[in-house]
């Protein structure tokens, strides 16, 4: 290609776009689609006639050339976009809807995800997804846990129940370090029963192995399944929830409950939310632990300035009230604040930090040492995310937990440091 050829063409793809500017979609059409037999399959040059095509009415065209450009850049999200747009004016909204979910999944900011997130609230409403919509995950990591089992580091402490005498604590139960590696995967399914209200569930499962401390391998599985309503800016959110826990082979914990949520987009870099949480919590072997838990709690997000920071938090409250009035002590109530900030770093890669604090009292008086359980928990992560395209992406992060208690049982500190891989599917 001669330089002349080259300048005059990137003087045609610059009439074009200034045609745009001007809302001239017939002109920027007319154009372009003289020098498509010679120029398709370049992907400026598709975009750019898939919107003039779009804009002046030729659907069939635009979707030709969009689908084109995509076809070349498949991470380019705005083509998408304009890509979803086209295919919602031939009347394919399940195919629109796909493309704008596939961008919605992209790092964006805060204004442009909240814009998406209308654009397919209306898109729902109008045109509901003829049959369940099915989506979900993996992922692999590995991690170095200072404190796998929790446990306080003291290798022994008085008993004032025993006269003060001095307690020694054998090695497992103390503080143990280990490598670890985890694994998770889960599903997300809805269905709509009309404009405004859909069916939704969801299952996870998360697991993880100890190299040395064996018994402290975990296995967690949670269900979800309830309806949304939607109406506007606003939804709301009620289900049924169950969470099993298995510790070292063998069953731990189980709850089964209710949850409910209220959700607004209250501008597009702002959103509100109120929800609640009600469970029954059962110890396998250990009756006198089974407690009602019970959580309310207010969380709002916003992004700053565009391209700014995007905050988030949350306050809540919370009880767990002991189903055996003689186990007190293994009730509580308590409340908590959890902030976090996100920040797009580079175009695929986000800094991201959050800090919790919650505050717990105990009912009764904890055997052996006389007193009423007070604790004080502060939780801190900070981390990396790359999103290597649409559907993969690798973390890593830093978490340390501090547990203050005046019951040296439970005062321990725990450091982790994970790198995750995680891939998505849709």
């Amino acid at each position: 290609m001669s330089v002349s050829n080259a300048f005059a063409q990137d003087v045609l793809l610059d009439d074009a776009h200034a045609r745009l500017d001007r809302h001239d979609a017939a002109g920027a059409y007319t154009l372009l689609a003289g020098a498509e037999v010679t120029r398709a399959g370049d992907a400026r040059f598709d975009y750019l006639l898939g919107v003039a095509a779009l804009d002046a009415g030729h659907i069939t065209r635009a979707i030709f050339a969009l689908e084109r450009a995509v076809q070349q850049r498949p991470e380019d999200m705005l083509a998408r976009a304009e890509l979803g747009r086209a295919y919602l004016a031939a009347g394919d909204a399940d195919a629109a809807r796909e493309q704008w979910r596939l961008v919605r999944r992209a790092d964006l900011p805060a204004g442009a995800a909240a814009a998406i997130d209308r654009v397919l609230g209306v898109v729902d409403q109008v045109a509901p997804a003829a049959g369940p919509r099915v989506s979900g995950y993996v992922e692999l990591g590995v991690a170095h846990d200072s404190n796998v089992n929790s446990a306080t580091h003291q290798g022994g402490f008085a008993i004032p129940a025993f006269g003060g005498i001095l307690f020694q604590t054998t090695p497992e139960n103390r503080q143990r370090h280990d490598l670890v590696l985890s694994s998770a995967g889960g599903m997300n399914a809805e269905a709509a029963l009309s404009p405004s209200w859909k069916l939704v569930a969801a299952a996870n499962l998360r697991a993880t192995v100890d190299r040395v401390v064996h018994d402290m391998n975990t296995v967690f599985i949670d269900g979800t399944a309830g309806l949304r309503h939607t109406a506007g800016t606003q939804s709301q959110l009620i289900a049924l929830q169950n969470n099993t826990a298995w510790v070292g082979g063998s069953r731990y914990r189980t709850a089964n409950g209710l949850t409910a949520q209220w959700q607004a987009q209250l501008d597009a870099t702002s959103q509100a939310s109120v929800f609640g949480q009600w469970s029954r919590q059962a110890y396998k072997g250990q009756a006198e632990r089974d407690t009602d838990r019970l959580l309310l709690g207010v969380g709002g997000a916003r992004q700053f300035n565009g391209a700014g920071p995007l905050a988030y938090g949350s306050a809540y409250a919370v009880q767990e009230r002991a189903r055996a009035s003689a186990f007190a002590n293994f009730g509580h109530h308590g409340a908590g604040l959890r902030l976090g900030v996100e920040q797009r770093l580079a175009a695929t890669v986000t800094g991201f930090g959050e800090w919790q604090y919650e505050r717990r009292r105990y009912g009764g008086t904890e055997p052996f040492f006389d007193m009423a359980r007070r604790d004080g928990q502060n939780d801190f992560s900070a981390g990396l995310r790359w999103s290597a395209n649409a559907r993969w992406q690798w973390v890593a992060q830093a978490r340390r937990a501090r547990v203050g208690s005046n019951v040296v049982l439970y005062d321990y500190a725990r450091n982790v440091f994970q790198i995750t891989a995680h891939r998505s599917f849709q």
